[in-house]
């Protein structure tokens, strides 16, 4: 018995071998010459995959974007950031969610340089120029009061310059700028219909004039600043400038095939049987085959090799035997049948854990009983036909 688990054991750990080995995630080169991928791949579908690409010591980031053709719905956006003591020249992005069998896609690759202090001094100054001069056309004097001619309009161009100065850049620390706050709108609102009265009483015409105007100045710069502060804190992360972009389009993924997934493998369980009223418990690793009903093609945990979530069904290929020698199967066909749930890793694995439906074949009056178990098995996509 125990010759027999030490080689059940080493053809479980056999199997694992060959599923890890079997696992490697197909690898699509960027050509950054040509601006396309090279051979002109056909995209692998519901399974990961990695981008790869050639790049300077200078580029601190490569996001890529993925969006499928005609879905309408928004890309899928992945990142590769340069670690600190990394000076390789090149980058490798992991595709953890996979992409559907016979469609197009499109991706944009974009590399990016870091900044230097005095380029966000520049970004800075252009914001706050612009900034200036929207609120000045738009922020007037009428009589002793400071008018908003369009406040919902001048919220939103302000957001808009603020977006563009920054649409070039990304921080590497993960810290962005979703927009200006409600502080920004709430004084914005406050200016409007200011009355300035006080500081023109008992004042000269020319005066008068003077003072309204170094009113209307003074909430003007305030209000500059105040979009300032809250631009800042992403100017000041550390930030890296768009260098390179690549559009890849129409891209297509391989065409799927209309699979049932056939597996074979080893089974644990466990009998219980009591002889003169002393209990015995007797284990086995049992071969079965069976096949899978996906509930999902694919999903990713992390990154890893894990898919295919389902149903297994299948038999044992032998009866299984208690302490006293009695066997056990499923009348009619004779041999245990199981269901249990699962998962696919390394692609070719799977790992099941369920119950047998057994009963005693020397009793044919025994009821049926469930029996846990748990099982690993090399499981291959049986093809059945091509999907249009």
């Amino acid at each position: 018995m125990k010759l027999k688990f030490k080689h059940s054991l080493l053809v479980m750990l056999s199997l694992l071998s060959f599923g890890y080995a079997n696992a490697q995630s197909q690898i699509i080169k960027l050509d950054s010459e040509n601006g396309s991928f090279k051979n002109f791949p056909i995209l692998p579908d519901n399974e990961v995959f990695a981008i790869e690409g050639e790049i300077d010591k200078s580029i601190k980031l490569v996001e890529i974007a993925i969006s499928e053709e005609k879905s309408g719905k928004d890309p899928v956006l992945y990142s590769w950031n340069r670690s600190l003591n990394n000076n390789s020249e090149s980058f490798s992005v992991i595709i953890t969610q996979p992409l559907k069998a016979g469609a197009t896609y499109d991706f944009t690759i974009t590399t990016f340089k870091s900044l230097e202090t005095e380029a966000k001094k520049k970004i800075l100054g252009n914001i706050l120029i612009r900034s200036h001069h929207l609120i000045q056309s738009e922020v007037i004097l009428k009589k002793n009061e400071i008018r908003v001619n369009d406040t919902k309009g001048l919220i939103k161009g302000l957001n808009e310059i603020a977006h563009q100065g920054i649409a070039l850049q990304r921080s590497r620390n993960g810290i962005e700028f979703n927009g200006l706050s409600g502080l920004v709108e709430s004084e914005i609102k406050k200016l409007n219909k200011l009355k300035i009265k006080n500081l023109m009483r008992k004042r000269k015409t020319i005066e008068k004039d003077s003072i309204s105007v170094a009113a209307l100045n003074k909430k003007i710069d305030y209000l500059t600043e105040l979009i300032l502060t809250e631009i800042k804190p992403f100017i000041s992360s550390e930030l890296v400038e768009q260098y390179r972009k690549y559009v890849i389009t129409e891209v297509k993924t391989r065409k799927g095939n209309f699979t049932l997934p056939i597996n074979g493998g080893l089974y644990a369980w466990n009998l219980n049987s009591n002889i003169n009223n002393v209990s015995f418990s007797n284990t086995g690793l049992t071969p079965g085959v069976g096949f899978t009903l996906p509930f999902k093609r694919s999903f990713s945990v992390k990154g890893k090799s894990i898919s295919s979530l389902g149903l297994s069904l299948g038999v044992l290929t032998n009866k299984l035997e208690d302490g006293n020698g009695d066997r056990y199967g499923t009348p009619t066909i004779n041999l245990p049948v199981y269901g249990a749930l699962g998962v696919n890793i390394f692609r070719v694995i799977r790992v099941n854990a369920g119950v047998l439906m057994v009963s005693n074949l020397d009793n044919p009056t025994n009821k049926l009983k469930f029996l846990p178990t748990f099982g690993i098995a090399l499981e291959l996509d049986a093809w059945i036909g091509v999907r249009k």
